[in-house]
């Protein structure tokens, strides 16, 4: 798989951004200005979990293309909706990069799975006031079907 060919496909595994009615499918109900946070907070989740995946299946000399080619889709494709929030990627990058260490300590120095990253981010979202506490559940299985972590390491090796 080129560099191209594997952004693309990483792209294409990423669920897009979350709506309302998705969120109601799930029996989680929120309030309608909440739905962007959301949406962000599930793409920062997706991102860290894409972007290790590349660090861990793809050659060194390849990373940053690829990296760059999906933030590029994202930010082109999904950002100009507006289901992200009014916000620009711009404004978006100080988020990005706390989830994204966050989550990195919680794998690499505590050991915690992805279904515990899951859970990580189901409680940031309550501490936020973003989902009510007895949502947290249904909110923790969203997360598992939104934030695919095994899929983006299993696409990148089926390519290799």
């Amino acid at each position: 798989m080129t560099p191209a060919e594997a952004s693309t496909a990483l792209f294409k595994t990423m669920p897009t951004p979350i709506t309302l009615s998705q969120l109601g499918e799930y029996g989680i109900e929120v309030a309608e200005s909440h739905v962007t946070h959301i949406a962000r907070e599930i793409l920062s989740l997706n991102l860290y979990w894409a972007l290790a995946a590349i660090d861990a299946h793809i050659p060194s000399k390849y990373r940053a293309l690829i990296k760059k080619d999906l933030i590029e889709s994202i930010q082109t494709q999904w950002w100009p909706s507006g289901l992200l929030g009014p916000s620009t990627w711009v404004e978006y990058q100080p988020e990005l990069a706390q989830r994204r260490e966050r989550y990195a300590h919680l794998v690499d120095q505590e050991g915690i799975n992805p279904v515990g990253i899951c859970a990580e981010t189901a409680g940031l979202m309550e501490d936020l006031g973003l989902i009510e506490s007895g949502d947290r559940e249904k909110l923790l299985v969203l997360l598992i079907d939104y934030a695919p972590a095994s899929e983006y390491g299993r696409l990148l090796d089926q390519g290799g």
